[in-house]
């Protein structure tokens, strides 16, 4: 289908490429005209391509980066605290993707879809509930140790 069966809809293409020829015209425009607004195009492009469900903690993380930053700005060492805060941040993706892999090789040589299940199917939407709250909480913890860290940090963190 598409280009190789060359039955593409090229006014989509179209559409999709003056779409994206106004976000850099308008973002060139903003970088010129003002100090602090900018309209990304990959992430513009991101936003439009992907499903929500994959694109919103991409902006819930640089929401919590950026506020992040602003109180590393404070301590009296910031670029020691940021450089901390980037190392959590990198341990938290390094720890969530190792435990992907371990999950997905247990459900692979047990040959059950949910091997390690407790409780029925029934109880999803509270486990992401309770899920989520535990993360966010723990995010938080971490970041607030990170920040006295930073704060009272004597020497270089490398």
């Amino acid at each position: 289908q598409g280009v190789i069966a060359a039955d593409i809809d090229w006014s989509l293409i179209r559409m999709g490429a003056y779409i994206g020829i106004a976000i850099i015209v308008l973002d060139a425009i903003l970088a010129r005209g003002t100090k602090h607004m900018r309209v990304p195009p990959l992430a513009v492009g991101l936003g439009i391509y992907l499903p929500t469900a994959s694109t919103l903690m991409i902006v819930v993380g640089a929401i919590a980066g950026w506020m992040f930053d602003r109180a590393a700005d404070r301590t009296r060492k910031p670029e020691d605290t940021k450089q901390l805060g980037v190392l959590l941040a990198s341990g938290l993706i390094v720890g969530e993707s190792t435990i992907g892999v371990v999950l997905s090789a247990i459900v692979v040589f047990s040959g059950v879809g949910a091997p390690l299940a407790l409780v029925g199917a029934g109880f999803g939407t509270t486990a992401i509930i309770i899920g989520g709250i535990a993360f966010a909480v723990t995010a938080f913890v971490l970041y607030r140790w990170v920040l006295r860290m930073g704060a009272r940090s004597g020497g270089t963190t490398a």
